[in-house]
C-alpha cells in the first residue's frame, strides 16, 4: 500500500548538502492531559501516547530514514524506539533537545502558577519568554541557543540523508521560529500536537521549512 501524497516526498533521500529532518513531537503523557508544564520531569507515554507514536511511526514507515535522535527524555526516546523499528535503526541521544526546564512550574497547571507566582509576573512571562526567567529554570533564548546549536551538530552529520528528531512542544515551536525568522515570543503561534511531523531542509548555509504539525495519520 503506498503511502499517502503528502508523505511521498518522504520517501526519497534529500539530496546536496542538506539534511531533511522530520521533526516529531512526542507522544502523549500524563500531564499533557492534564495542561500541567512538563518539562525535566521525566514521564512516561501513557497508553494513549504510545498509540499515537505506533500511527506516526506507520505514517513515517515509507520515508528514507537513514538515522534517529531523540531528546534524552523517557517520552521522546521511547516515541523515537517505535519510529525507529520498522527502519532497523538504533536511537542517539541528544540531550541539547530535551524539553524547556519548566523549574519550579513543573506539574502546575496555569490557574497554579498565577497564584502562586502572581497574575503581574506570569503576564510579564508570557509577554517576554525570551529573556524572563522561570524561576528555577531557564528562559526561552536559551532553549533557542541550546536547541538550534544541537540540531546544526545533527544536521551537519547527515548531509543529503533524511533523518527523524524526536523532542518536545516548546523545543520544536522555538525551533520553528528561529528557522523561519520569527520573534521566540510568537512560539504559541506555531501548533504541536502530540506526535506531530514537521518536514526541515536544513543546512549550514540554508533552511527551507517544508511541512508543520502534520497530523494526518491522525485520521486514520
Amino acid at each position: 500500500m503506498k503511502s499517502s501524497s503528502t508523505a511521498m516526498f518522504w520517501s526519497a533521500p534529500a539530496s546536496g548538502e542538506a539534511a531533511r529532518i522530520l521533526l516529531v513531537r512526542h507522544g502523549r503523557v500524563e500531564w499533557n492531559a492534564k495542561s500541567a508544564y512538563a518539562g525535566w520531569t521525566d514521564l512516561p507515554l501513557d497508553e494513549h501516547g504510545v498509540k499515537e507514536a505506533k500511527m506516526a511511526a506507520k505514517r513515517l514507515g515509507n520515508a528514507a530514514i537513514s538515522a534517529v535522535y531523540s531528546s534524552d527524555l523517557v517520552r521522546a526516546r521511547r516515541t523515537a524506539e517505535i519510529i525507529a523499528e520498522p527502519h532497523g535503526l538504533s536511537v542517539n541521544i541528544e540531550p541539547g533537545i530535551r524539553e524547556i526546564n519548566y523549574g519550579e512550574w513543573e506539574g502546575l497547571g496555569i490557574d497554579e502558577v498565577k497564584k502562586a507566582y502572581g497574575e503581574d509576573f506570569f503576564r510579564a512571562w508570557v509577554a517576554d519568554p525570551e529573556n524572563i526567567r522561570i524561576p528555577g529554570g531557564e528562559t526561552f533564548g536559551e532553549l533557542r541557543d541550546r536547541a538550534s546549536a544541537a540540531m546544526a551538530r545533527i544536521a551537519a552529520l547527515h548531509p543529503g540523508q533524511t533523518i527523524a528528531v524526536v523532542a518536545h512542544k516548546s523545543v520544536n515551536r522555538v525551533l520553528i521560529c528561529h528557522w523561519m525568522g520569527i520573534a521566540v515570543g510568537r512560539y504559541k503561534q506555531i501548533e504541536q500536537k502530540n506526535c506531530a511531523i514537521n518536514a526541515v531542509m536544513l543546512s549550514k548555509n540554508r533552511t527551507v521549512v517544508e511541512t508543520v504539525n502534520d497530523m494526518c495519520f491522525a485520521a486514520r
